[in-house]
């Protein structure tokens, strides 16, 4: 499943943001989400998941499948101990929030943070691919909620009226992304809709200066699985927009819309790689150009140009002056690859989910990615798709990355209490933040099966002992698959 907001950036990438939004912080910081403090005017904007504007990370739980899929989002705030209840946000589409929750609107299928007014509060983009208007039941939007308002008021988008090319069934907001497209220092959000009867699919982007939303096509067949992810993948200063597909017949194919400077994104261009289901984007070696990872857990829909790994597999392709579109410069790890741990074996959907973080500290961003299907077999008894998630250490070397080390994490290893069970799921989604404040990152894992779909996520410090925070904790309701989309 799609998360997803921008990995983080190196220094010069993100454009003075976090020393603004630094300075602002450690004035203004406040530990409620009533009152919360605002920042001071014209700091640049914020580029990490805080919203109680406290310095630190919060996690962002999309759970669309939630009261008959009418969605909502849970936010849980860090604190010393991590992610946790105290000062949750619920979010859903009541009161003074735009819509009102019906059934099959998928509120927060996927989730997205920035800063779209410049203020150093961080904003949060939540895509509704079910939402629907007079006509189209299927036409979906992307809600934008502010910070200055607690993440109470915003507006929404969705694709244009009148448009010829049919995209009001395009269920918009699919998955959703924020980046600075037109260099302006505001945070621009792009929706991503699979699309439906035949529609196709379509990119929705809209410029936050303006609030003006451009409809583009994606593809002339409908999809079945699309990600999105926002990073500089030239270097030229201008956010880029890539983005993973598979169609309806399992063709997976992916494409980059470059930014054209300050009139933003305009047109497509076929990446030259295997593509998937899942992305995220960084600067992995940290040469000023963000690259991007796509996870390809079911190796029929690879193309057979660029190989697949029975068991799937992640490929990283890295930025280069001319951004992504030629072959080359890419790596692809597998549970077949020396040094990592397991078995490639049909069905462990590696790539299911995939983040880009620093996990140890070097400046150089890992992959974290879950295997949702694979089995796991404790004292004889195999429990099928309990799910597993791997974390590949990555090093810079003279011709792009190469794997360091690799860690397998699964319930009842590492740290993780209990023991795997059937269906449960582990590595639906994966996030890492700095949930306590101290500069050290942990990491969310979503078990989306977990307790018959009621499903949970589990934090897991540096050190010490992991904790589940399941449905009570985020206040979703029985059979809401929370763990599903998550990011930080």
């Amino acid at each position: 499943m799609s998360r997803r907001a921008r990995a983080e950036h190196t220094p010069a990438q993100q454009r003075a943001r976090s020393v603004a939004a630094a300075l602002a912080m450690s004035s203004l910081a406040c530990l409620a989400w009533t009152g919360a403090a605002q920042a001071a005017p014209g700091v640049a904007p914020a580029s990490r998941a805080d919203f109680n504007n406290d310095g630190i990370d919060d996690l962002i739980a999309g759970v669309p499948q939630a009261s008959s899929a009418a969605g909502q989002v849970s936010i849980l705030p860090g604190s010393s101990s991590g992610p946790g209840a105290a000062g949750l946000k619920i979010i859903s589409q009541s009161g003074s929030v735009p819509g009102s929750p019906e059934p099959g609107d998928r509120f927060g299928a996927d989730v997205a943070y920035g800063d779209v007014d410049g203020d150093g509060l961080t904003d949060l983009a939540v895509g509704s691919p079910g939402e629907a208007d007079t006509v189209y039941k299927e036409r979906g939007n992307v809600t934008v909620l502010t910070g200055s308002s607690q993440l109470t008021q915003g507006d929404y988008f969705t694709t244009a009226n009148d448009d010829p090319r049919n995209p009001a069934k395009a269920r918009l907001g699919t998955a959703v992304a924020m980046g600075d497209f037109t260099g302006d220092g505001l945070d621009d959000v792009v929706g991503i809709g699979l699309g439906s009867g035949g529609s196709g699919g379509w990119l929705v982007w809209r410029d936050s200066a303006t609030k003006k939303a451009t409809t583009l096509r994606l593809t002339f067949e409908d999809l079945n699985h699309v990600d999105v992810a926002a990073g500089d993948f030239n270097g030229d200063g201008y956010d880029d927009v890539a983005v993973t597909t598979v169609d309806r017949y399992g063709q997976a194919r992916a494409y980059e819309y470059a930014s054209a400077g300050p009139t933003g994104l305009t047109h497509a261009m076929a990446i030259q790689m295997g593509a998937g289901r899942t992305i995220d984007a960084g600067d992995i070696n940290q040469d000023g150009r963000d690259d991007i990872v796509i996870g390809q857990p079911t190796p029929a829909e690879t193309a057979p140009a660029y190989g697949s790994t029975l068991g799937g597999q992640v490929t990283v392709k890295l930025g280069q002056d001319y951004g992504l579109y030629y072959r080359g410069h890419t790596t692809t790890i597998s549970q077949s690859t020396p040094d990592v741990p397991g078995e490639s074996e049909e069905g462990d959907a590696m790539g299911a989910s995939v983040a880009l973080r620093d996990l140890n500290g070097d400046n150089t961003l890992d992959i974290i990615t879950g295997l949702p299907g694979q089995d796991s077999t404790v004292n004889n008894v195999t429990s099928t798709d309990a799910g597993s998630v791997l974390l590949l250490n990555l090093t810079a070397t003279p011709d792009g990355i190469a794997l360091k080390d690799a860690t397998s994490l699964s319930q009842g290893t590492g740290g993780i209490g209990g023991a795997g069970e059937t269906g449960d799921q582990l590595g639906t989604a994966v996030t890492a933040g700095n949930f306590t404040g101290n500069g050290t990152t942990g990491l969310v894992l979503g078990a989306a099966g977990e307790n018959n779909g009621d499903g949970t996520t589990i934090y897991r410090p540096t050190t010490g002992t992991a904790t589940f925070l399941g449905k009570g904790i985020a206040r979703t309701p029985n059979g809401s698959r929370l763990g599903s989309t998550l990011t930080s």
